[in-house]
Formats: C-alpha cells, sequence, structure tokens
C-alpha cells in the first residue's frame, strides 16, 4: 500500500482515537468527584444511584408456599425465585476506596493505552509505520490492555470477599455467576497479548529498516 493511501486510511482511525482520548479524560474526572462526592457522603447515600440485584432464595420460599393463580383463574402457579433491587444508603468508606480504586486505575490505563495509540498514528500517518517508539507504544498498550483485564477481575472479586460480610443479606445467595460474568474479560487479555506480538512485529520492522537504509 502507497503512504498515501495508508494516511487516508488512518485518517478516520486518529479521529476515532482523539475521541476516545477526550472520553477518557472526562471519565477520569467525573469519577474522580464521584469519588470524591461518595467519600464525603458514604454516611448518607439516598442521592447516589448505587444499586444491585440480588436473588433472595429464603424470600421465594416463603412466597412459594402460597399456589398463585390468574385474575381469571385459568392458571395457577408457584413461585420459585425472587430478585429484589437494593439502593445502598451507607457504605463503608473503605468500600468506596475499594470500588473507585478499581475505577481510577482502569480509567487511567485505557487513558494510558489511548495516548500511546495516537502516537502511533501520528507516526504511521507520517508515514514512518515502524519507527523506533513505536513497538514500545504498542508494547504498552498490550501490557495496560492484559493488566487490566486481570486485574479487574482480581480487585473486584477480591473486594466483594473482604466486604462480603457487609453487603451480603440474608437470605440472598452470593451471584457467583453474576461476578465472573461481569469481572472477567477474557476478550480484553487475549487482545493485550494479540498487541504484545504485534509490537514484536514492529520491532522486527524497524530493524529491516534500518538494515535497509544503511544497505542503500
Amino acid at each position: 500500500m502507497k503512504i498515501s493511501g495508508l494516511r487516508s486510511l488512518t485518517g478516520f482511525v486518529k479521529v476515532v482515537i482523539h475521541l476516545a482520548f477526550g472520553i477518557a479524560l472526562l471519565a477520569i474526572v467525573y469519577s474522580v468527584g464521584c469519588f470524591i462526592y461518595t467519600m464525603a457522603n458514604a454516611d448518607d447515600l439516598s442521592r447516589v444511584a448505587t444499586t444491585e440485584l440480588y436473588e433472595m432464595p429464603a424470600l421465594a420460599r416463603e412466597q412459594a408456599a402460597n399456589v398463585w393463580e390468574s385474575e381469571n383463574g385459568d392458571i395457577r402457579f408457584s413461585l420459585h425465585k425472587l430478585y429484589g433491587e437494593f439502593s445502598y444508603l451507607n457504605m463503608p468508606r473503605g468500600l468506596v476506596l475499594a470500588a473507585y480504586f478499581r475505577i481510577l486505575v482502569l480509567c487511567g490505563l485505557f487513558f494510558i493505552g489511548v495516548v500511546q495509540m495516537i502516537n502511533v498514528f501520528d507516526d504511521v500517518s507520517a508515514g514512518k509505520p515502524f519507527a523506533a517508539e513505536n513497538a514500545r507504544r504498542l508494547r504498552i498498550v498490550g501490557y495496560a490492555m492484559t493488566f487490566g483485564g486481570m486485574f479487574k477481575f482480581i480487585v473486584q472479586t477480591g473486594t466483594f470477599l473482604l466486604f462480603r460480610d457487609e453487603i451480603a443479606m440474608k437470605g440472598a445467595s452470593v451471584p457467583w455467576l453474576m461476578i465472573l460474568k461481569e469481572t472477567l474479560n477474557p476478550g480484553l487479555i487475549l487482545g493485550g497479548l494479540i498487541v504484545i506480538v504485534i509490537s514484536e512485529v514492529f520491532r522486527l520492522g524497524n530493524q529491516l529498516h534500518e538494515e535497509h537504509e544503511l544497505t542503500v
């Protein structure tokens, strides 16, 4: 592909990357503001939207003792599961700190990755895709993605275990499957490993380019 074609191809991607940069910056500012507000009002979170969905088997068993029927009586049924949505009115400040620590670190990793990709695409647009710095930049992106995927799972699961007695409710089963689905992101981890491999390709490409320049 000609350099001119490569420049036009990366134009749209650069716009998307810069938009992602702005979004990441806003997310960090917003998260910091939410963290400060939640820490300051941890004793009364009635105005803060912190909701969770729990399954309550004990209450479901109590209700299931009854047999229900439709309004006209044509259908009779029993209740097997009961779910409840709860808003926390107060929260230990340690739990607030742990929750926002995860959020802020993930936002920071995303911001670092976006900045590195901006620099990569600047070089690609300038006709220098195999610049020496691009291999290092892509490696940082790959590490950020891989670490972010593992960090989210470890910290959120660890936080739940650490504060389990304070957030679990009587009659509510621990939603381990839901926690696993929400926290484990194998696609992000695999994507990070792929980017690390691509960074090695860029490094080898830079070596070949330098050898070619010396030969000429």
